[in-house]
């Protein structure tokens, strides 16, 4: 959260969805909450070592002077540098804490620049002083599209629900939910198959092809089911994230499901006659 050169729209809509804003110059007695949004230069109270002692915790940005249009974000535990990340071209960044039911505590860290484009988004737990990634919410999707920004909205018991605002090089842009549960010391999916929301307003499920599609019988499979043909219109109801690749599941006209391979690059000659790009 970059406060000097202000937060682009879908920073916004983060803050807003994923953290208790606290009052500014307060020592905010944070261990009762589940997740907490960090200002800049602001000190808060929270057991993030899990040793049952009270650590001062603290989120500091600064211009830096050799580059301009350039920040380091720099987060302290008990006064010591846990964390540090130089970017470039206008960044800004999110800084959350989340506790889940079993008293483990997680730094959610959400950055971009430019408003929105290379997103980082990861979790990690602080370690020996250091905060260590234990997940990362892009691991799946670099490779597929230019966008993908993942909202935090609840933390229930051991699990983090999340929405999920994509634009696939296949698609454009499509929403889905996905839950992360903490077991056995990892965070998980609870599903590798997220059903796409078609919101009121937003689009409808009608996709018409605008090329030759190749359509499989699994996700993952070099079986070939069918080929959509340029206009022919499918419903395309789930992305699929298997063995790190992501697939898309449709259903033709005649009602025969079927999967197709994300694209990796961006082509002029869109998949669909509906995907939706933002500059």
């Amino acid at each position: 959260m970059r406060l000097k050169k202000g937060i682009g729209f879908c920073g916004i809509a983060f803050m807003m969805l994923t953290g208790v804003c606290l009052a500014k110059g307060t020592v905010a007695h944070a261990s009762n909450d589940a997740n907490v949004l960090l200002n800049p230069d602001e000190t808060y109270q929270y057991d993030v070592t899990e040793d049952g002692v009270t650590d001062q915790v603290k989120v500091k940005i600064v211009d830096n002077k050799d580059k301009d249009d350039s920040a380091t974000i720099t987060i302290f535990v008990n006064e010591q540098v846990a964390f540090e990340q130089k970017r470039e071209a206008g960044p800004y960044w999110n800084v959350n804490l989340i506790r889940l039911e079993n008293g483990k505590v997680f730094f959610d860290i959400y950055s971009t620049i430019l408003s929105d484009d290379a997103c980082i988004h990861q979790l990690y737990s602080c370690e020996d002083g250091k905060l260590k990634s234990v997940y990362d919410f892009q691991k799946y999707y670099a490779r597929y599209g230019d966008y993908y920004l993942v909202n935090v909205e609840e933390v229930s018991g051991n699990a983090i629900k999340a929405s999920v605002m994509a634009q696939f090089f296949t698609t454009g842009s499509i929403r889905f939910d996905m839950t992360l549960r903490y077991e056995d010391g990892k965070f998980r999916t609870t599903s590798d198959t997220f059903a796409l929301k078609y919101e009121k307003g937003y689009r409808k499920n009608k996709w018409t092809a605008n090329r030759k599609i190749k359509v499989y019988r699994t996700a993952g499979s070099k079986r070939r089911a069918y080929t959509l043909k340029k206009g022919n219109v499918i419903k395309l109801s789930k992305v699929v994230y298997k063995d790190h690749k992501v697939y898309f599941k449709i259903r033709n006209s005649k009602g025969k499901n079927g999967y197709i391979a994300a694209a990796k690059k961006y082509s002029y000659t869109h998949y669909f006659k509906e995907a939706q790009y933002a500059g």
